[in-house]
């Protein structure tokens, strides 16, 4: 019989130690959670900094950010330019397409169009 009660008394041990163990890898995750969530909150905020700071000094921009402000704008233009191409090619296929053809005989603009990312890119 007391080899019963030693082997109750080590599983028992076991049981409790894997329970600690799983506490304590739970408490783990749920930290990394917490820091990853935390980490990108503070991307949101780097990106909202960086926005804002944009929109207030645009054109005065600290010497030490003059490449960043000359690539926004130059960004800035690039899109102004592409949205005129865009609504040209747009009104130029609407006027010459009949109302009558199928709209999948030609691929549209959304389809042809460059996707953006979904993400910002850091490393600017």
């Amino acid at each position: 019989m007391a080899d019963f009660t030693d082997l109750t008394e080590k599983v028992t041990e076991v049981i409790n130690t894997v329970a600690d163990k799983a506490r304590e890898y739970g408490e783990v995750a749920r930290l990394q959670a917490l820091i990853k969530a935390e980490e990108a909150k503070k991307q949101e905020y780097y990106y909202k900094l960086g926005k804002k700071y944009y929109e207030m000094y645009k054109d005065a921009p600290a010497s030490d950010l003059m490449e960043y402000m000359g690539k926004l704008v130059a960004s800035d233009e690039k899109i102004a330019d592409y949205r005129e191409d865009l609504k040209a090619a747009s009104s130029k296929e609407d006027s010459e397409k009949p109302e009558e053809t199928a709209e999948a005989d030609s691929p549209s603009s959304e389809d042809s169009a460059p996707q953006e990312p979904d993400h910002i890119d850091e490393t600017v």
